[in-house]
């Protein structure tokens, strides 16, 4: 009876020793770093980034697609949860371990072509009347630690989008690597847009949980390491962003 209870407890550790390793991943609809393809399937350069990171480690966690206001909840308010594509910032750096960086970007306000808007600083940009941007994305932290109070928020970006058209709003934030893709997955032409400003470089990365296992997170960056090594990650980098150069030691604003 006493081996038995043994082996039943050593199974259970065991159990759940496997249990804890196991992850749950999520992005959102941001192309090209994340989006459903017409396959119903996830797609971009951030999901081949991680498919090609859990190839490495023998793993196979599903990449779940949801609104980002949705993700950013579960992973600070959950264990073993991963986010990504997800900007570094020093606001963020205690909540989240970090993998990367994956891809460096600038923050920019884009307005329709021709609007007339000028901004030079970012004083200028708080007397505009309505800005469109959204909820809990970095540079909304930033804009609005920055005094902001004519900022727009909504859940999805191309919703800003569709302010725009509407003359809602006459200009919105974004990254200048995504700007474009938004206005597609609005329906409209990138060529009626322009970037006005820009206001920030930063970096993205792929978050994990606080209270991961740090064995975890070592695995993943030293897969990510190599695949930078080897050639594999510049391959995808140009595949989906070929004006972006590969991403240099970390940079964290001091925000």
């Amino acid at each position: 009876m006493r081996k038995f209870i043994i082996t039943f407890s050593v199974l259970i550790f065991i159990l759940c020793s496997l249990q804890s390793q196991t992850l749950e991943l999520f992005t959102e609809e941001d192309p090209p770093y994340s989006f459903t393809d017409q396959n119903g399937k996830p797609a971009g350069f951030g999901v081949e980034i991680v498919t090609e990171i859990q190839k490495r480690l023998k793993t196979n966690f599903p990449i779940n697609i949801v609104p980002w206001t949705r993700a950013y909840k579960i992973i600070t308010e959950e264990n073993n949860k991963v986010v990504f594509t997800m900007t570094r910032t020093k606001e963020r750096e205690s909540l989240f371990q970090w993998i990367g960086p994956i891809v460096e970007n600038d923050w920019v306000f884009v307005a329709k072509e021709g609007s007339g808007i000028h901004i030079s600083c970012l004083d200028d940009a708080k007397k505009i009347t309505r800005i469109g941007t959204v909820n809990n994305y970095a540079w909304t932290q930033y804009l609005e630690k920055q005094g902001f109070q004519n900022l727009e928020k909504v859940t999805e970006r191309k919703l800003n989008i569709f302010k725009i058209e509407k003359n809602r709003i006459k200009v919105f934030v974004s990254a200048d690597s995504s700007y474009k893709s938004a206005v597609l997955e609005g329906g409209y032409n990138p060529d009626d847009y322009e970037i006005i400003y820009r206001f920030n470089t930063v970096q993205m990365y792929i978050a994990f949980s606080r209270n991961t296992k740090r064995e975890v997170t070592k695995k993943w960056q030293s897969a990510l390491d190599s695949m930078k090594k080897d050639g594999t990650f510049e391959k995808i980098l140009k595949k989906w962003l070929p004006e972006n150069k590969m991403p240099t030691a970390t940079i964290l604003p001091n925000f």
